[in-house]
């Protein structure tokens, strides 16, 4: 009988994560995670079942980690429309961070597998909404504290706003001056139907 694997799954899943974001889940080849992770190939099938089952697997682990951190900043704020803005720039933060042009491994994997695995596409545009759906809640919020006009579109303007952030997330690739960043997110909030 095969002994159970024995290793630190989030810290596999952190290592695999690292080259699937570097690269993409098509280009990191089996041989790439097998480097990374120091697992034998009969270990990686036996816990994940499949590079895909692996990627997936990481996926969950990315989205969850930064949909926490968006709830995090977003539900404990007084001031909605302040805590939007501290988002936007936290994820400002995250890019400048990324020396290397990563951008964001949801948007590098909608804009490599959506056309060819569904339920990938699926899963990443699950993510993508809920992220969504706690910056049009922040919205909604704002419009009944008074601070949006009460005629202001949130759902639009939740929209915009994320359009906005993936936008941004794909121009990290060229690597811009932080500093064009924010003032992008400080003229589109400026831009909001505030009261």
């Amino acid at each position: 009988m095969a002994r159970p694997a024995e290793f630190d799954r989030d810290e596999v899943l952190d290592k695999a994560m690292e080259a699937f974001w570097r690269t993409g889940f098509n280009a990191t080849s089996v041989a790439d995670l097998v480097n990374v992770t120091r697992l034998k190939p009969g270990s990686l099938y036996s816990a994940f079942a499949s590079k895909r089952g692996l990627f997936i697997e990481v996926l969950d682990t990315y989205a969850a980690r930064r949909i926490e951190g968006v709830k995090q900043v977003l539900d404990r704020a007084e001031d909605p429309l302040m805590a939007i803005r501290d988002m936007m720039h936290r994820f400002v933060a995250d890019l400048s961070d990324d020396k290397i042009g990563r951008g964001c491994l949801m948007v590098n994997t909608m804009t490599e597998l959506a056309t060819e695995d569904d339920e990938i596409r699926e899963r990443v545009s699950n993510y993508l909404d809920q992220v969504e759906q706690y910056v049009h809640r922040s919205l909604e919020l704002a419009q009944q504290q008074g601070q949006l006009r009460a005629d202001a579109d949130t759902d639009t303007l939740a929209k915009m706003l994320m359009t906005t952030i993936w936008g941004m997330r794909i121009m990290s690739s060229k690597r811009p001056d932080p500093a064009s960043y924010h003032k992008v997110i400080d003229h589109l909030l400026n831009t909001l139907p505030t009261s």
